[in-house]
């Protein structure tokens, strides 16, 4: 049960794939920003401000020197500086590097929902994939319940030690084998939780794909995007020059952005492979080293 290649699993690669979708604008690429296409500025922080509630949230930059921002980019933030009725940077203060604070407009985690579930199909797209990736990301979780109880329920028909006297318990692989048997004694709440997800996922990815048909190839919509993962200011390609880093103690909340959104990448999502046994949601579980400490806290009884 222990997952050997964590960064290639399916629940990973489903993460992948959905930020490739929806969370990330631009692919990386390498070059050196030039002054024709690109503007240096020295970026400190950011600021969402919701549109409904009008709640800021502001999020701290790592700072290590200057970002270049694509022209389109800056021109868009001079934009909703003058909306705001901000100063905006001018060319001295590009030079003297003066710190400047990025301007984020959206929809924050509160009013998203209730804005944003009666959109159109276009919106509706987006909300279902989003649901999508929740039962992506949650049938592990479910799972790692349902092996813990059955953990659990199996230490309960133990009483003693002789019932255990056939396994090496003196080393981590032999207590390790007798967790994993344990759990693999019944699996029948662990394939009830996979066929519910089943069940439900494959009717929203069907109702999905056959939402796309009639759409275009790009069309805008807003999306989630947390507060504490990295953001480029380049809206083409991107490159250590035009990236930011949230500081660390960044609490993640997600914002609702404005962002382009593409059929193809889309129709990759739905059509990516997710878990479909019993054996390989259990895989992508892995094991939890608090089940040893469940069994070694039962066998500790014995001896009282």
């Amino acid at each position: 049960m222990e997952n050997q290649v964590q960064p290639e699993n399916i629940t990973n690669q489903l993460l992948n794939v959905f930020n490739y979708a929806f969370v990330e604008s631009a692919p990386y690429s390498f070059f050196v920003p030039k002054k024709e296409k690109y503007v240096a500025v020295h970026v400190t922080k950011k600021i969402c401000t919701c549109l409904a509630c009008t709640k800021q949230i502001e999020v701290k930059y790592h700072e290590a020197g200057v970002v270049y921002f694509s022209k389109e980019r800056f021109e868009k933030q001079r934009a909703v500086y003058e909306k705001k009725g901000l100063p905006f940077l001018d060319e001295k203060d590009l030079q003297a590097e003066k710190e400047f604070i990025y301007q984020e407009t959206g929809y924050c985690e509160r009013c998203a929902p209730q804005l944003l579930l009666t959109g159109d199909v276009k919106q509706k797209i987006y909300n279902i994939c989003q649901e999508i990736h929740k039962e992506d990301e949650i049938l592990l979780v479910k799972a790692k319940v349902c092996m813990e109880e059955q953990l659990k329920k199996w230490l309960k028909t133990i009483p003693n030690s002789s019932q255990i006297k056939q396994y090496d318990l003196s080393n981590y692989n032999g207590l390790k084998d007798l967790v994993c048997a344990a759990i693999l004694d019944d699996t029948t709440d662990v394939g009830n939780c996979l066929t519910s997800y089943k069940n439900k996922i494959g009717k929203m990815i069907a109702d999905t794909e056959q939402l796309l048909r009639t759409m275009p190839d790009k069309w805008s919509i807003y999306a989630a995007r947390s507060t504490a993962i990295y953001e480029s200011m380049s809206d083409e390609l991107y490159h250590e020059y035009t990236v930011v880093f949230p500081e660390e103690n960044t609490i993640p909340q997600d914002f609702f952005i404005n962002r382009v959104i593409e059929k193809i990448r889309i129709e990759m999502f739905l059509k990516q492979s997710r878990v479909s046994s019993v054996e390989q949601l259990m895989l992508e579980v892995g094991f939890e080293t608090a089940w040893l400490d469940l069994l070694i806290d039962h066998i500790a009884t014995f001896e009282k």
